[in-house]
């Protein structure tokens, strides 16, 4: 799966606190702060899944940040401007990120040279025109680091996200208006929908495999029954098992959650990163996907692990085998090569189920070249 972007938020002193309340209902996923500013989110409750940037001009101010009262677990990155600073700050503990403003050729050939410095750039320009964002991105494209812009509105925003068709990997959206957030919020939506190519998988064999541990996926989003996650036992690919979104003659639907199967699973998440679902935890980001192929990423609320009776579901597509252990109950259901939803219990050897090929061979859920075998 391509890289999910990010909508990060700037927090000032000149902004009112309980805006704050707003953007944790939104996708902004850390907001950004200077240093000095730090001590007036100490008596905020962050949300599972939203983090904190900050911003620091001096060792000092970095040792006092990383200090902060009830603050230290939720900040995740460490942002400079001054390149020296760079090595004093602890990688083990957060990211790190320059700050660079361009304002010519000169400050544009810094920040790519510096680029390779830090795991995020976050670039302000002086120039409305996208530019030197599009140089940057060009020549930034082979490395890891993640290139973040800088905007004032939800019209730049937007257009940023586009640029050289992948857009910036994030926005930092710096404004007061409430119309503004709420309005790139929407163009983040749109823009963030991953497209994958789902295919036919022929069911080959099928097979009772007894007591195993099954993983409940539940999410801090409403999940919709056009929607599942896809789930392998190897990286060579998976199949889509639906949302519990499906009618229950005997309890209530759960809305956010996936009924994901077998504790050694695979499951697809942003960042062409696939997770164990043994690895999964609140705040995990993974990946739902509906019948056209088009996905979005969710975080993860909470993982249930219960001892269940579980069904080996065995398909091929184009060639390849890829398998699935899912709970052996008929209200777990997986979707249809066209997208009919098919209870576990109903699947049947020659049924064309939906299903997903990537190239295999991971190494901790990271896509790596060596030759690899899975059976």
């Amino acid at each position: 799966m391509n890289a999910s972007k990010e909508l990060w938020f700037g927090f000032n002193d000149e902004i009112d606190i309980t805006i704050l309340d707003k953007i944790f209902n939104l996708d902004y996923s850390v907001i950004f702060v200077h240093a000095a500013s730090l001590p007036r989110l100490e008596s905020v409750k962050f949300p599972v899944g939203k983090s904190i940037a900050v911003l620091v001009d001096d060792e000092k101010q970095y040792q006092l940040a990383k200090g902060a009262k009830g603050l230290g677990e939720k900040i995740k990155y460490f942002f400079t401007r001054d390149p020296k600073l760079l090595p004093k700050i602890d990688r083990s503990t957060a990211s790190i990120g320059l700050f660079h403003h361009i304002g010519d050729k000169a400050g544009l050939l810094s920040a790519i040279e510096q680029a390779s410095l830090v795991d995020v750039l976050l670039l302000e320009f002086k120039d409305i025109t996208n530019i030197p964002l599009e140089l940057v991105l060009a020549r930034t494209q082979d490395s890891r680091t993640r290139i973040f812009k800088k905007v004032l509105t939800a019209q730049d925003g937007e257009v940023s996200l586009m640029t050289m068709e992948g857009g910036s990997d994030g926005i930092l959206l710096m404004s007061k208006s409430l119309k503004d957030i709420i309005a790139l919020n929407e163009s983040y939506q749109k823009f963030n929908k991953i497209k994958l190519d789902l295919k036919p998988a022929v069911v080959k064999r099928i097979e009772h495999t007894g007591m195993g541990d099954r993983v409940c996926i539940d999410t801090t989003s409403e999940l919709f029954p056009d929607e599942g996650m896809i789930l392998g036992s190897t990286s060579a690919g998976g199949i889509v098992v639906c949302s519990e979104t499906h009618y229950l003659p005997y309890m209530n639907l759960r809305p956010f959650r996936v009924n994901a199967g077998g504790l050694h699973l695979y499951v697809n998440g942003p960042n062409n990163f696939n997770a164990y679902l043994s690895d999964l935890q609140a705040g995990s980001k993974v990946c739902v996907v509906n019948s056209k192929g088009e996905a979005r990423t969710v975080t993860v609320g909470r993982v249930k692990i219960e001892r269940r009776p579980l069904l080996l579901v065995v398909a091929e597509i184009e060639g390849t085998e890829i398998n699935v252990f899912i709970q052996d109950d008929w209200h777990v259901r997986v979707m249809g090569s066209k997208g009919e939803i098919i209870p576990s219990a109903e699947v049947k050897i020659g049924d064309l189920l939906l299903g997903y090929l990537q190239e295999p061979g991971r190494h901790v859920g990271y896509k790596i070249d060596e030759k690899i075998v899975e059976r």
